[in-house]
């Protein structure tokens, strides 16, 4: 693989000038206004009124939910111009030596959403296509991103130093879609990668024809800087147009549902138990709650919702309540939920019950394939004692 450090006198001016002339003639698109080493770039505008698989491009707020898992202040306000979405495609997955052969970008301007895409015609451009995105973090202060923490902003660092540009990504307030998509979508999808999540939950297949696997973009660029053609370089277009567009579709879909109750109706693409445990993990008991209780009226009366609405009875006080979950989920035999019925009943003085519940769940433990020493030993010390609390006196 070429070192794109290294390289960048093997392009003389005749081959640059073939590159761009390639560009122009497969993509369209204009160049910078440089005299030397200018960036290729794309620019189109899509009113406010586009829907992306059925989702507007901008959530009608941006919920307190949100906020706090991306560690954001929520006493900020924020206008949909501040926001600026943003998505890389690279000569690699490292960081060392990896160049953003393309920097695509979306922001909200004059009720418009556009989608510009900063693209390298050779190595050499690379400085002035930094010095854009200066201009365009310097115009905004939210930064959207899918994975941006973990690989988007620290290839931009390493680039904005290697030409010694001063640009502070960090100072941008940051949401990472991934992290919310893992706590809302993990438990059913097979990955969380964006392409899962687009085929998975908002629909979408891309057209493979049109379309080119991320994995495929180093080589097709090193392809096009040997050779000059183009034709690949287009699909890297429509790949990283669709990521932007779906990056913004998903931060729609994402803080319209953690809206909770949902303007328009329970939305079948949302798993809202998790959406009540991610509630629940920031101790927002009241929400979490109602979405359970919704869940359950809804038909969905699995052990694991039972648990959680049990478990947020108790932390509330409500022991009746607590015991009503708990019981139902115990008849699922779930196991959490059987201890913590047992736990109950002794409390409430119903030894016999409590006894009864546990040496099921010992039984249910002793037939799991990977046994638990220690749960196991637990249950027994329980089981004693409530067996000594039976016994007359």
């Amino acid at each position: 693989m070429p070192d794109m450090n290294q390289d960048r006198d093997l392009y003389s001016a005749e081959l640059k000038e073939l590159l761009r002339l390639s560009l122009v003639r497969n993509i369209g698109g204009e160049f910078s206004a440089h005299e030397s080493d200018p960036y290729f770039y794309t620019s189109e505008a899509y009113p406010m009124a586009t829907k992306i698989d059925n989702l507007p491009l901008y959530p009608e707020e941006i919920p307190d939910l949100v906020l706090d898992r991306a560690h954001l202040d929520k006493d900020k306000t924020r206008a949909m111009e501040d926001i600026l979405v943003l998505d890389l495609e690279t000569t690699g997955l490292g960081r060392g030596g990896t160049i953003a052969i393309m920097i695509g970008v979306g922001y909200y301007q004059q009720n418009e959403f556009i989608v510009e895409q900063i693209f390298l015609p050779d190595p050499d451009a690379e400085e002035h296509s930094l010095d854009r995105l200066r201009e365009l973090v310097e115009t905004h202060s939210m930064l959207i991103t899918f994975n941006g923490k973990s690989f988007d902003v620290p290839v931009l660092e390493s680039r904005l130093l290697y030409h010694q540009i001063w640009l502070d990504l960090r100072q941008m307030e940051h949401l990472d879609l991934l992290h919310l998509a893992r706590r809302l979508w993990k438990r059913k999808l097979p990955s969380c990668a964006l392409e899962t999540i687009e085929y998975y939950v908002l629909g979408h297949i891309r057209d493979k024809e049109l379309d080119i696997e991320g994995s495929d973009i180093p080589q097709s660029y090193f392809h096009y800087l040997m050779t000059g053609e183009a034709e690949m370089i287009k699909r890297v277009f429509i790949h990283n147009h669709h990521d932007i567009l779906h990056t913004a579709a998903l931060f729609t879909l994402i803080c319209d549902s953690c809206a909770y109750p949902p303007l328009g109706g329970m939305d079948t693409r949302i798993d809202y138990h998790a959406l009540a445990k991610l509630y629940q993990s920031q101790d927002r008991l009241g929400i979490a709650r109602r979405i359970l209780v919704d869940l359950i009226a809804a038909g969905d009366i699995r052990s694991e919702v039972l648990y959680d609405l049990g478990m947020i009875y108790k932390k509330e006080g409500a022991t009746d309540d607590a015991m009503d979950s708990f019981g139902i989920a115990c008849d699922l035999q779930h196991p959490p939920s059987m201890l913590e019925y047992a736990k109950a009943l002794e409390k409430k003085k119903d030894y016999h019950a409590a006894l009864g519940v546990a040496e099921r769940l010992l039984q249910l433990e002793k037939g799991r394939y990977m046994l638990s020493h220690k749960t196991i030993v637990e249950l027994e010390h329980r089981i004693n004692r409530l067996q000594r609390k039976c016994e007359p006196r």
